[in-house]
């Protein structure tokens, strides 16, 4: 499959402060489009866009909401061209499995009819970070299933796509004084899955579908220092085994919180490798 490895790089870029006015993205919100009143948030470039993703923001299926990811989504709707769509969703441990993946389906569902004339429904992806990329691999399976609206593209940053494995090399090298280490990733797991000793189900662990065929052209980003890098390119090349086109990157010596760090030109520097891919999935 496609993939480059990136440099680390030194912190130094622009921020833009979150809830500051953004000269080249415009936001707009709307929060009654699911039964639980879930609201979410629309960015586009204000130089136009083609296609929508879906995205659902990270915070280990237990925290987080639509502002913490709100630099990301503006640097991912300008670096790509796309308009994003970001959609809050219930969190554990009071909304365990499957609560999220359930309002993340309502989202794509809206975007579907149109969103009273927002989305262009025939120009549709997935999109998003750690926990939120598990959220949108689940809904790519049901998409490709047909129990979703047809999608033109995942974009995984950062995902969770597997139950915690101590044993995978990842794991074993980041276990402490780091934003996400094995141990926390054992505890989010935890709150996330009411009977996290049982059996795990796909839809919570999307790199243990026995068939990833006919999937969603998928762009995935990991980082070298966080536990989940190496299930994120496991992953990547099962779909690649199965005919799925996919664009991977992996980001050396950056945390797995990287991509929503704003001050370092890391984020940028990656957006804008994967932009061709997300492009053409539009075209």
């Amino acid at each position: 499959m496609p993939r480059a490895t990136t440099p680390h790089a030194s912190p130094s870029c622009a921020r833009t402060r979150r809830g500051s006015a953004c000269p080249t993205t415009r936001r707009s919100s709307r929060s009654t489009w699911t039964p639980t009143a879930s609201p979410c948030a629309c960015t586009a470039p204000r130089a136009g866009h083609r296609g929508t993703l879906v995205f659902a923001h990270g915070g280990g299926w237990v925290a987080g909401n639509l502002d913490n990811n709100d630099a990301l989504c503006r640097a991912l709707a300008l670096a790509t061209g796309t308009q994003v769509l970001s959609a809050d969703y219930r969190l554990a441990p009071e909304h365990p499995f499957p609560a999220g993946l359930d309002d993340l389906d309502r989202a794509l569902r809206f975007a579907a009819t149109g969103a009273g004339g927002l989305v262009d429904p025939a120009l549709l992806g997935v999109a998003g970070h750690s926990a939120g990329g598990n959220l949108a691999a689940a809904l790519a399976l049901r998409s490709r299933e047909g129990r979703a609206p047809g999608i033109r593209c995942q974009v995984l940053l950062c995902p969770v796509l597997d139950a915690p494995d101590p044993t995978r090399p990842s794991y074993r090298a980041h276990t402490e004084n780091l934003p996400l280490t094995a141990k926390g990733m054992q505890w989010y797991w935890g709150l996330y899955l009411s009977d996290a000793g049982g059996a795990v189900p796909v839809e919570a662990a999307p790199l243990r579908a026995s068939d990833l065929t006919g999937s969603a052209p998928a762009v995935i980003v990991a980082a070298s220092v966080d536990p989940l890098a190496d299930e994120a390119e496991e992953y990547g090349d099962r779909l690649a085994a199965s005919g799925v086109p996919v664009d991977f990157v992996r980001r050396e010596g950056v945390p797995h919180l990287f991509l929503v760090f704003p001050s370092t030109p890391a984020r940028d520097e990656v957006l804008a490798q994967i932009a061709p891919a997300v492009r053409r999935a539009f075209a």
